[in-house]
């Protein structure tokens, strides 16, 4: 037998200074790795978001070029009106900063230029090109200022014979010349030429000058860091756009440097990297610095094959982080020695008589839980034995107040979730609504048809959420359709794998030609994502999770979820899909999602089982009946609303809704359709207006509202005699007497929320004679 100070001393310090020095060595290594990776990947987003910028900013000048082209071709552009042009053509060069001229040439010789200079500009009229060509200068400054002309005076000079001239001129679209000095401003730059052509011939050439320099500047303010250099270089090896160096920080010295091959001499530093392959972070050494550079291909456009290099200085990534990381380990240590020192004063303290801990032991036993004690101490011992007892106790105790307190939690947001989707569904059936009158009101083809189609599918995601909410709460059944199980469990894969982490493979083995399943996607989706997650959390140190669907021998669907974790505890599997029966940890599972799914496969006529694999890990096998029919319907693009029949037209319609924008939204439409309608906001306006106009010919009515719901509204009318056609819409509530109202033919039932398209037929339906 030790005395106590001494075992804990021993004991508890032994322990510690392993496992710090273990725990810490594995986090400095892992850290140092990850901070490679993370500099790596940010210098290729850093290197692809300079390549966005160039692209964006010679796509946009491009775009601005068409421009021009189509107005030159349609007439609207006419060259040998030169004050017509400039006030067409001013604004769209002054909204685009990076063009430095404009120069259109006609085929016979004459030719206007734009030209920036500063902050305004200019216009030059050439006419009688060749030697005795004159030229005459017209100040433009902004749109809206007065035009100043200067004299003509002469100047020996064809456009027709400059390259970008004849590269437009036997060209077929937009093209981008080689870098080159441009004639007028004997500035470095590239040009963009768009060949102006008709059905007799070519017309003239466009041409749209860049200088080198306000590429550099476009690129250099969106450098990531402010040493990070970006070089970009044409097949030649020229200087295109030059790096934020400070032997070019001066107009003067980057118009030297342009068009200079790179190489011994010459920006070496970025030299080695023109070697590199393309793709991949290269490490090097640069004045003492650790750099990490990354080449890539820019040939987005017609005429251009550049590469861009970027390199950036390690610290400028890392060092912010290996700062934390430092701070994080020196704290680390902190604690360490703090714990060190409050382990020595407890075995101080401790030493105490233990016949007082004894008798406070029993005393525990009756409403405390203690923690556990381990000790080869006799006393201790003892001690140990009557607090397990107490412990014991006492867990069972708070297991079942967690257990009661949680079930009273999820039927107070069961309820809360129905009251929130009813609201919604509201709101999500007049913006429907609201999109489909939107789209009747614009043509076939119109550019927001795409816009207002992305808006519903939106809308409908939404709804699929309410219902999830009302499914959650048990207040809505699954809509059972035709379905895909391998489409939608390559769907729900996508959604899986990012939650996974990189640790865990996921690997989906699908049976081709799998015939279709009768089920709700949405709930399928929780069921396959609630399986997912529970094999990522049994598989901690990584492995393999496995989706695999196959046909049973009785015809059944199957679906296999199997993964090479830990497996399930022998003495839970008979349990497992029970409510509160968890495999995880106290504080990270509320055994309530095996029940979930076990009750959602229950709803589609389906079981599911659960198992060990001898080869290690757990499978769970879905199985699900096929559905009716052969084949899943094919998805249909939006509808259109057709016109209203003649069965419509002139209807008298009583519209009762008590959510404003919904009942607005439904008398529009029906008014669009030629129908008369009568709206109230509550059941009991609504049977007022009835009493005093009974010829309605169709009522529709939302079901919960104050004072007056639907079902009452609709018993009201039908006690008065009236056999008029009845539609009760609502999001919630009708669940339960759903299958009560589908044997009146004159009665029919749509959840919110609905669209037009699926709301008139119902009406023709209904107000059409019936055949006996």
């Amino acid at each position: 037998m030790l005395p106590i100070r001494r075992l804990l001393l021993r004991d508890l310090l032994v322990l510690m200074a392993g496992l710090s020095t273990l725990i810490l060595g594995l986090a400095w290594w892992s850290q140092q790795q990850a901070l490679k990776r993370q500099a790596s990947a940010r210098t290729e987003s850093a290197l692809h978001h300079l390549e966005t910028v160039l692209h964006l900013e010679l796509k946009a000048s491009q775009s601005l070029g068409e421009v021009v082209q189509g107005w030159w071709l349609n007439g609207a552009l006419d060259p040998t009106h030169p004050e017509e042009a400039a006030r067409l053509i001013l604004p769209l060069l002054t909204a685009q900063q990076s063009i430095t001229s404009l120069n259109l040439a006609l085929q016979d010789g004459p030719s206007l230029l734009f030209l920036r200079r500063s902050d305004a500009w200019f216009m030059r009229e050439l006419v009688q090109p060749g030697p005795q060509a004159s030229i005459r200068w017209h100040r433009l400054g902004r749109p809206g200022d007065r035009m100043t002309s200067e004299p003509w005076t002469p100047m020996d000079y064809d456009p027709r014979t400059r390259p970008w001239y004849q590269a437009g001129a036997t060209g077929t679209g937009p093209s981008w010349t080689e870098p080159y000095t441009f004639y007028t401003t004997k500035d470095p730059g590239i040009t963009c030429t768009f060949p102006i052509r008709n059905a007799k011939g070519l017309l003239g050439v466009a041409a749209l000058d860049f200088l080198l320099d306000d590429l550099t500047a476009g690129v250099w303010s969106a450098q990531p860091t402010p040493r990070s250099r970006c070089l970009v270089v044409d097949p030649g090896g020229r200087a295109v756009i030059l790096p934020n160096d400070p032997a070019f920080q001066t107009p003067a010295l980057r118009r030297e440097a342009f068009l200079s091959p790179v190489g011994s001499g010459f920006l070496e530093a970025q030299s080695g990297l023109l070697r590199a392959p393309l793709g991949r972070t290269q490490t090097f050494h640069h004045q003492g610095d650790a750099m990490i550079g990354l080449i890539t291909e820019f040939a987005s456009l017609p005429g251009i094959h550049w590469r861009l290099l970027m390199t950036v200085p390690e610290e400028d990534l890392l060092g912010p982080a290996r700062f934390r990381l430092w701070t994080l380990f020196g704290m680390a240590l902190l604690s360490l020695g703090l714990a060190a020192w409050r382990i020595i004063h407890i075995a101080r303290r401790v030493a105490g008589p233990i016949s007082q801990l004894s008798a406070a032991a029993e005393a525990l036993g009756l409403g405390e839980t203690p923690p556990p004690i381990h000790s080869r101490i006799l006393e201790i011992r003892s001690l140990d034995r009557a607090l397990r007892q107490a412990g014991e106790s006492l867990l069972d105790q708070a297991r079942l107040q967690r257990q009661l307190e949680h079930s009273q939690r999820m039927e107070t947001v069961g309820t809360l979730a129905g009251g929130i989707a009813h609201d919604v569904n509201n709101q999500l059936a007049a913006i429907l609504g609201q999109l489909h009158l939107c789209r009747e009101t614009l043509p076939e083809g119109h550019s927001a048809l795409n816009r207002i189609q992305r808006a519903e599918e939106a809308t409908r995601r939404c709804a699929q959420t309410t219902k999830a909410l009302l499914s959650f709460s048990h207040q809505s059944r699954p809509e059972l359709q035709p379905l895909d199980l391998n489409a939608l469990v390559q769907n729900t894969a996508a959604v899986l794998e990012p939650l996974l982490g990189g640790r865990i493979r996921l690997r989906c083995q699908l049976t081709p030609d799998l015939p279709p399943i009768s089920g709700d996607a949405v709930q399928l989706e929780q069921v396959l994502m609630n399986l997912g997650v529970n094999a990522r959390d049994a598989m901690p140190e990584g492995g393999h999770l496995s989706l695999s669907t196959l046909v049973g021998d009785d015809g059944r669907i199957l679906l296999d979820i199997q993964d090479t974790g830990s497996g399930i505890p022998e003495a839970l599997l008979p349990r497992l899909f029970e409510p509160f029966v968890t495999t995880k940890e106290h504080g990270k599972g509320t055994g309530l999602g095996l029940a979930m799914v076990f009750s959602i496969l229950k709803a589609h006529g389906g079981e599911i089982r659960a198992e060990n694999m001898a080869e290690g890990g757990a499978r769970f096998r879905v199985s699900l009946p096929p559905a009716d029919c052969a084949e899943v319907p094919v998805a249909k693009g939006p509808d259109r609303l057709k016109a209203a029949s003649p069965s419509l037209a002139g209807r008298r319609i009583l519209v009762v809704e008590d959510e404003p924008l919904l009942r607005e939204m439904l008398a529009d439409a029906l008014t669009l359709a030629r129908m008369q309608v009568t709206t109230a906001p509550d059941g009991t306006l609504a049977w007022k207006a009835w009493q005093q106009a009974r010829g309605f010919d169709l009522v529709i009515s939302d079901q919960r509202m104050p004072d007056c719901t639907g079902l009452e509204l609709m018993a009201l009318i039908r006690g008065c005699g009236s056999e008029v056609p009845f539609i009760l819409v609502s999001g919630q509530g009708l669940e339960s007497v759903e299958g009560q109202l589908s044997a009146d033919q004159r009665v029919r039932f749509l959840p919110k929320p609905f669209e037009l398209p699926r709301l008139l037929p119902i009406m023709e339906e209904m107000l059409s004679p019936r055949k006996d």
